[in-house]
């Protein structure tokens, strides 16, 4: 029977921020994180750590071996080999994308984009063309065959390191499911990922004052809480969000 997996992409190699995989929010690193939210909905079969064979990313797995976190190595830079081998080793029908620099990731926006995604049979669905979120929150879907299909096209370094970046870039070649959610939210353009320090103060401020060692993510909540402390949002407001070329992950 095939199964749906998630793949969490993640390495250490970060220039920005080096090794902003294992900082720490509370008592858990950030890519812990990451991997409880992702399985808060009990809706996948696995949840993977997708990382590299680098000797930069050997500290990353021996953290994860000794939490018992499932996770996969591949190539560095060919990141979308990685999601394919992922979805071949575990006969995936379906496989969810997230990225492991997103710790504040909402695990209902996680199972609404899948949901929405396996209701309606779409090739790929996602929260990211419309961004109706704070950016932090982003989910990507597409099924097996889709990703195995991009195996016959000529892709350039781009489209392999970005994993879905073709599709994105051919949307009329697929059937696209896109995921807007009913949130009214005040502050839709908040930065809650972590690519630089100040990222990272920023989510550690609201991990911390909500308490989200004992609770689970809640983009409402964290919404609110921004609303009733806005001078938060200049911690990083100055940073302007990477091109895709200059991504990392």
């Amino acid at each position: 029977m095939k199964s749906n997996i998630c793949a969490i992409q993640s390495r250490m190699g970060s220039e920005r921020l080096p090794k902003k995989s294992l900082l720490k929010l509370g008592n858990e690193r950030i890519i812990e994180r990451c991997y409880k939210s992702a399985n808060y909905k009990n809706i996948f079969d696995k949840v993977v750590i997708a990382t590299s064979i680098e000797e930069s990313d050997d500290e990353l797995c021996n953290f994860l071996e000794s939490r018992k976190i499932p996770f996969f190595r591949g190539e560095l830079n060919n990141v979308l080999s990685r999601f394919i081998n992922i979805a071949k080793k575990y006969e995936a029908k379906n496989i969810v994308r997230l990225t492991g620099d997103n710790p504040l990731i909402d695990p209902t926006i996680i199972e609404n984009v899948f949901d929405l995604h396996v209701s309606q049979n779409f090739d790929y669905t996602s929260n990211i063309i419309k961004r109706n979120f704070p950016r932090g929150n982003d989910v990507e879907c597409i099924t097996s065959n889709t990703l195995f299909e991009l195996e016959n096209f000529d892709l350039d370094n781009d489209d392999k390191e970005h994993v879905t970046l073709y599709i994105r870039k051919n949307l009329g070649n697929y059937k696209v499911g896109t995921y807007k959610g009913n949130y009214k939210l005040s502050f839709p353009q908040a930065r809650l990922t972590v690519d630089y320090s100040e990222d990272f103060d920023l989510v550690n401020e609201i991990y911390t004052k909500l308490n989200l060692s004992d609770n689970a993510n809640d983009v409402m909540k964290i919404d609110k809480f921004l609303s009733r402390n806005q001078d938060l949002l200049k911690i990083n407001k100055h940073i302007e969000q990477k091109k895709v070329q200059e991504s990392e992950w």
